[in-house]
């Protein structure tokens, strides 16, 4: 009854999240309870660090969220009531009972990946040494000796919506007997997700077949297996960038306002899962500027009440930087390392031995079948066969955000602390991979717009 409660409650938050937004189930059957999932985690985790701070009994957790539930039915019914005419469904496209088949099909297997990660407990690794160590933490040693227990953990200044998850498992299997298989399950699945998201993004923009082949390349990709079976934070930041960039092509493409805010929301999902994600939102920024060069900006596209649909990406950014401050979490990457240099100064000293090195391991990630890492050079061939779509109006900026990340991450590796071999061995492929769903997102929409022209084309030829 437990771990059902622990499964039920974020997945019924975001239910009732994605209702408030005007958004329903029949608008996108694939892609709904990926976003619920996403929206009900993040939810979830806002819940958990409230009952931390007003320090409620672990075994009360539940009150909190139950009453957001309760207040987003609320609002839920309002919003029913204020509607005079029910928001049209998406019709069922020719193919879509095959499709949904392979999605569950795909689900499925993602999931028995998920159990099968219960054949070693979450005590080793960055699982074990920095997510499920801070979520054990925030339950035992909250509030006097948190801060000082972080010395024990690798990266204390990450972001603590993944430690708040296990937190909230913890909670309601029993505290301090923890459970060391069980509390993996509200990250795995975000991961189950991430695949919903990819599939349900892709059959947006593709006819069934392609977008189910193009889906696949997760089903078999190494990295997804891996981050399927444990606790790391990579497939959380992986799915908030899907749905924000996937809510995004939709929010310009379609002008409905509520695909802004599920962006919004996603990218400050990203934000708390990972560290990374400060880096992406940096890359983007640099591309809406230079997309201007040769791209008009819409009109309104920078109103004030656009700039509304940052603020969860506000809170996330000043919630994660109160918190590191008031506990005095540092990051090794501004020199709370063993050289006590930040990244900047080592990669003034690094560049010259390890920037040759960092271009050929992109070139052997790049053309390796032994990962779906292809689909990078995918994107890069896309803007010199097809530029007028790859950079037009509504793709430039996520496009040129995604690839200038990618290069961003290399550029991080040069101004590492650890060994590059080593630190490359370990987390090459896993923190590159954050990036690939969304790009695969992004290439299905340049092909979509392809072919559309491509068909248009052939119609006014004809006639």
């Amino acid at each position: 009854m437990k771990f059902l409660l622990v499964l039920l409650l974020p997945a019924v938050l975001g239910a009732f999240s994605l209702r408030a937004l005007g958004v329903r189930w029949r608008e996108d059957r694939i892609a709904w309870p990926a976003w619920a999932w996403l929206l009900g985690c993040l939810a979830l985790g806002v819940c958990t660090q409230v009952a931390l701070e007003l320090q409620i009994p672990h075994g009360s957790w539940w009150l909190l969220p139950t009453v957001a539930m309760f207040g987003l039915a609320a609002v839920v019914r309002r919003r029913q009531v204020a509607e005079r005419e029910p928001a049209t469904g998406l019709a069922a496209a020719p193919g879509d009972r095959a499709f949904v088949a392979f999605v569950l099909l795909g689900a499925g297997f993602c999931v028995l990946l998920a159990l099968a990660g219960m054949d070693r407990p979450c005590i080793e690794g960055d699982e074990g040494n920095i997510w499920s160590l801070k979520a054990k933490s925030l339950l035992v040693d909250w509030p006097d000796a948190f801060a000082a227990a972080q010395v024990h953990n690798l990266h204390p200044d990450y972001p603590q919506l993944n430690p708040l998850l296990q937190a909230w498992t913890y909670a309601m299997t029993g505290v301090p007997d923890f459970v060391q298989f069980e509390n993996r399950w509200l990250v795995q699945w975000c991961d189950v997700a991430l695949f919903v998201a990819v599939a349900g993004a892709l059959r947006k923009r593709l006819s069934a077949l392609p977008a189910a082949l193009l889906a696949s390349l997760l089903l078999f990709e190494p990295e997804f297996h891996s981050l399927c079976r444990t606790a790391y934070a990579d497939g959380m930041l992986a799915l908030g960038l899907v749905v924000a960039t996937d809510a995004f092509l939709r929010w310009r493409t379609e002008g409905e306002r509520r695909y802004g805010w599920i962006a919004g929301f996603a990218l400050a999902f990203a934000l708390w899962s990972k560290n990374e994600t400060m880096l992406y939102v940096g890359c983007a920024g640099l591309a809406t500027l230079l997309t201007r060069i040769w791209v008009r900006p819409e009109r309104g596209s920078w109103s004030v009440r656009n700039l509304v649909l940052w603020m969860p990406v506000v809170c996330v950014i000043l919630n994660t930087a109160l918190w590191n401050r008031r506990f005095g979490m540092k990051s090794d990457l501004l020199g709370a390392n063993p050289t006590g240099k930040s990244m900047f100064a080592l990669m003034a000293e690094q560049w010259p031995e390890r920037t040759p090195a960092m271009f050929w391991e992109a070139v052997h990630g790049l053309t390796s079948f032994a990962n779906a890492h292809v689909v990078f050079a995918l994107a890069m061939l896309a803007m010199v066969m097809v530029p007028r779509q790859a950079l037009g109006r509504h793709l430039s900026m996520p496009l040129l955000a995604l690839l200038g990340a990618f290069a961003g991450i290399h550029v991080v590796y040069v101004g590492s602390f650890l060994p590059l071999r080593f630190h490359l061995d370990t987390s090459y492929l896993r923190v590159t991979f954050q990036l690939l769903p969304a790009l695969l997102v992004v290439l299905a929409a340049i092909v979509s717009l392809v072919v559309a022209e491509r068909r248009l084309g052939h119609t006014s030829h004809r006639s």
